[in-house]
């Protein structure tokens, strides 16, 4: 029975974490709009920065546009045989749940006509495809990013490394140059002594040849 209700939970967390697009209504302009709304368990910005990405692929620039950013005129196949106005509002799911957002999509031929299942039912599930596999989308940006910042480290690193490697070498010629240096000084030292020696002994001579 606790295998049971363990695997029960484990496939409760699964299903929601694969949660599926659902139609809904927001407000915009004041007015209440159709729109499909999924979860991303990806922080809001992420999900921006992919979603906008993927338009700058395909040749579209994003507009704001009260909460939402809105990609115009845009021609999707997998969308439907149109041009669409598309609209999407990213929000962190909670204010302590930041790595989870909520994703909300609209759909527009244009100006006011959103589009529902009574309008066009096909264009809405296939954007309900589209926000089911926003996440992947997603996801694959970030690992990009990820190895984007990853190889920056390797760069950094391998840059200190070199730059280690070149003040090893100028430290090493000081070295070289500083035994040089050492060596010269205690030559120098030697015939010095010599050469006090000498003049001791040249000392010695003329206070012998004083007068007693």
């Amino acid at each position: 029975m606790k295998k049971l209700t363990v695997s029960l939970l484990a496939l409760g967390f699964y299903m929601a974490s694969i949660a599926q697009t659902q139609s809904s209504r927001v407000e915009y302009q004041k007015i209440s709009r159709p729109a499909l709304v999924n979860e991303v368990p990806f922080a809001a910005k992420t999900i921006e920065n992919a979603i906008e990405e993927t338009f700058k692929k395909m040749g579209y620039k994003g507009s704001s546009a009260k909460d939402f950013t809105v990609y115009k005129g845009v021609r999707m196949s997998s969308l439907g045989p149109d041009s669409y106005d598309i609209y999407f509002m990213v929000e962190k799911k909670s204010r302590r749940d930041k790595d989870n957002s909520t994703v909300t999509m609209m759909i527009s031929k244009g100006y006011d006509a959103f589009v529902d299942e009574g309008t066009d039912a096909t264009v809405v599930n296939n954007g309900k495809d589209f926000l089911n596999n926003l996440r992947d989308i997603v996801s694959a940006y970030d690992l990009e990013q990820q190895i984007a910042a990853q190889m920056d480290e390797v760069k950094s690193a391998e840059k200190k490394a070199n730059s280690l490697e070149e003040e090893g070498r100028d430290l090493e010629k000081k070295k070289r140059k500083l035994e040089e240096q050492i060596d010269k000084n205690e030559k120098d030292q030697k015939e010095q002594k010599n050469e006090i020696e000498k003049q001791k002994q040249i000392l010695d001579v003329l206070i012998g040849k004083r007068k007693q």
